[in-house]
């Protein structure tokens, strides 16, 4: 018989080891009572290299495994589609549950879930982390201690950027059908909603604004919500893929009122008082003054503690996480009545649904994949055909009536035009990971030529090293094992060193940086693969093109380029250097096309040959973000700074953390930082002399055709 908890620690799995799984184990692995014994993902590499991150002991791909370790609670942080499924099968198991948001995408099966878990004894609750926001705590206990009187009305106003939009990466889950984005974000305020004025019974909700990402892929990005719940009026307003954060949750009462700015962590309020209404007024204003001023020197005190090692970290984000995760495992303990369970899930839900009840229509149309056949004759390989780039290589080869095998990750949200050219036979697509290329092989059989263009990136060396350096290998490998006539890899002019405005013009097929310790892992990465698959094409006779594009500007691109600059806000870019340097710019399009002309081209002249990517473009990164200001209408600013003074000012940030013993102390490369400048020239005359290419140079046609097109309203959507 299995020893009560309050008798020994909570034995917790981390099932989904992505990136909200970070913040869940470094949180448990610090809270009493609990012992992280496995990390659980279908991607068993991906588990071990958390587990070892965090110094966990077990691995292992399938939740079939867990009940062999005596599990108690799985943390479950899967995507939010697969919730119900993985939670309903580990309560079989007998094992409780503790869920990311939303608990499902349906009150019943929320309600289903709820009664599994009373069936079988065990809990299941829901990270409603929103709740336990520091200033959303503030202002509940105030509420709760009857400051403000009776709740009568909350407005909120969630306003917050989008990464995956601004990145044109229209297959995340919450823009595969119109109402996922509710039930990805609105949560957050709704679980806050639910503690101040109960279940919903009543709701207006309608799109502001909406666009098409892809044909039939329909996102609401401006909601207007009105409505009444149990103990008091609601209305909200939601902007996903705002350009300006803004976050404030405000409760009127009948004796005041309460206003949480969320995005600042800030809370002030006001009270009737006895006073003539001139000297309420100031009141009013220099109190609200003081209570803002408090808690942002509360914010700040907080931050240099945590800078300095004389604190915990304190951020809203992270405290709200700990709060949510810290008071489960506590009540779980203490067998006392859980703060988000199952009921209240559901109840979310409950809003999530009457927000969008009045949406037609399901998921963005996927595309059956059927078994590749043998390549066609002439067949050209893209992996990565979605991308930035990719997905216009795709095109221009189709216009040459070329034969297109286009590997993708994921069937759902393709450009129209591939979905298309799939449907009328003229694209094979084949579904298959960078990570796993054992899935390519019937693909890459008899291919004229295979195109390297998926990034493989990562947040720390390992990953990196696993997913770009180590994936691209072994595709490599697999080309040599079936004969591919062509091996093309999209490295990056990152894989240079460009620091040295003095030194002559870089030429074509020069080394990588002999010093790659020093550089970011995005550039070190591309080093990494380089040095391998040359190595490949030495020793085994790959027949290797690296292509090394510039910064690739045009349609699609984000307007933070951080080939122009360290982007500290997204309006504000600060130079790498004065940004008085002409940059090695090029259009996205011409990559594209030199792709193609490499693909294509007969003759093994370039194997073993790396190809320079950049147009002679009288553009600085200074002109450049000038040139975006104009066209996009935004408040961006360049901040010219100095190399010396920028490496400075890191040492300096290096030395504070140094002094609180922090973990993320590395000493900043100042030869990343000057490469990043691109001061030094590039020669690109192997894609000129061999291949005949001719990229846009001109400065009036480049900013017509790469520039402006940035700043044009859904930039990101453009299909190829």
């Amino acid at each position: 018989m299995t020893a009560p908890l309050s008798s020994r620690p909570t034995r917790v799995a981390v099932v989904g080891a992505g990136f909200i799984a970070e913040f869940h184990l470094e949180i448990l692995r610090a809270t009493p009572g609990v012992e992280v014994v496995v990390v659980c993902d279908a991607d068993l590499e991906r588990a071990r290299s958390a587990a070892r991150r965090h110094k966990i002991a077990g691995a292992v791909a399938s939740v079939r495994e867990l009940p062999a370790l005596k599990i108690d609670v799985a943390h479950v942080l899967v995507p939010p589609h697969l919730h119900v499924a993985v939670a309903r099968e580990l309560l079989e198991l007998s094992i409780g549950v503790f869920i990311e948001k939303p608990l499902a995408l349906a009150s019943a099966d929320a309600d289903a879930l709820a009664a599994l878990a009373k069936k079988q004894g065990v809990p299941l609750a829901v990270n409603h982390n929103a709740v336990f926001h520091p200033a959303f705590a503030n202002l509940l206990e105030r509420v709760r201690a009857g400051e403000i009187g009776r709740v009568e009305h909350v407005r909120v106003c969630l306003s917050v950027p989008l990464r995956q939009l601004d990145a044109g990466d229209f297959s995340h889950w919450m823009f595969r059908e119109p109402r996922n984005i509710v039930f990805e974000q609105a949560p957050h305020p709704f679980a806050q909603l639910v503690e101040l004025v109960g279940a919903p019974v009543e709701m207006q909700s309608h799109a502001l604004a909406s666009r098409e990402l892809q044909p039939g892929q329909v996102f609401h990005e401006r909601w207007c919500i009105s409505g009444r719940g149990e103990r008091g009026t609601v209305e909200l307003f939601l902007h996903f893929g705002a350009s300006f954060t803004r976050s404030t949750l405000e409760v009127l009462g009948s004796d005041g009122s309460l206003e949480a700015d969320l995005a600042n962590n800030l809370t002030s309020g006001e009270e009737k008082t006895l006073y003539l209404d001139f000297w309420n007024n100031f009141l009013a204003g220099w109190r609200r003054g003081g209570e803002l001023r408090r808690t942002a020197r509360k914010a700040l005190t907080n931050y240099l503690k945590l800078t300095l090692g004389l604190g915990p970290r304190e951020d809203a984000f992270f405290a709200g996480m700990r709060g949510s995760i810290r008071a489960f495992h506590a009540a779980l303990r203490a067998n006392q009545p859980l703060p988000a369970d199952a009921a209240k899930g559901a109840t979310v839900l409950r809003w999530c649904e009457r927000a969008t009840d009045w949406i037609q229509g399901g998921a963005a149309p996927a595309v059956e994949l059927p078994p590749p056949g043998p390549a066609r004759k002439g067949e050209v390989v893209v992996i990565g055909g979605t991308g930035f780039i990719g997905k216009r290589v795709i095109a221009k080869l189709l216009e040459r009536d070329v034969p297109v095998t286009a590997v993708v990750r994921r069937a759902h949200s393709l450009p129209a035009f591939l979905v298309d050219a799939a449907r009328a036979g003229r694209v094979r697509l084949v579904k298959a990971s960078l990570e796993d290329p054992a899935q390519l092989g019937p693909a890459l059989a008899g291919a004229r030529c295979v195109m390297q263009l998926a990034t493989g990136n990562g947040s720390s060396w390992e990953a990196v090293e696993r997913a770009m350096v180590q994936g691209t290998v072994k595709i490599a490998e697999q080309c040599l094992e079936q004969k591919v006539g062509r091996f093309l890899f999209a490295s990056t002019t990152a894989a240079l060193y460009l620091g040295d405005a003095s030194a002559p013009a870089l030429l074509d097929s020069v080394d990588t940086d002999p010093k790659p310790e020093g550089r970011g892992l995005y550039a070190r990465g591309k080093i990494a693969t380089e040095k391998a698959l040359f190595e490949l094409h030495r020793s085994r006779a790959l027949p290797l093109v690296v292509l090394r594009p510039g910064v690739v500007l045009g349609r699609g691109t984000a307007l933070q380029h951080s080939g122009l600059g360290l982007w500290v806000r997204d309006n504000h870019c600060v130079g790498w250097g004065h940004g008085d340097n002409p940059l090695p710019l090029v259009w996205v399009d011409d990559v594209a096309e030199a792709f193609v002309l490499a693909a294509l081209h007969d003759g093994p002249e370039l194997h073993g040959r790396a190809l320079n990517l950049a147009a002679s473009v009288p553009l600085t990164a200074r002109e450049t973000v000038a040139e975006l200001r104009k066209a996009s209408g935004r408040a961006l600013q360049f901040h010219p700074r100095s190399l010396v003074l920028s490496q400075t000012m890191e040492v300096g940030k290096w030395l504070v953390k140094q002094a609180g013993r922090r973990k993320d102390a590395v000493y900043p490369s100042f030869r990343d930082l000057a490469s990043r400048s691109l001061a030094r020239k590039l020669a690109c005359d192997l894609a000129r002399d061999v291949l005949g290419w001719k990229p846009v140079e001109e400065r009036e046609r480049f900013l017509e055709a790469a520039v402006r097109p940035m700043a044009a309203p859904g930039a990101g959507t453009e299909p190829g």
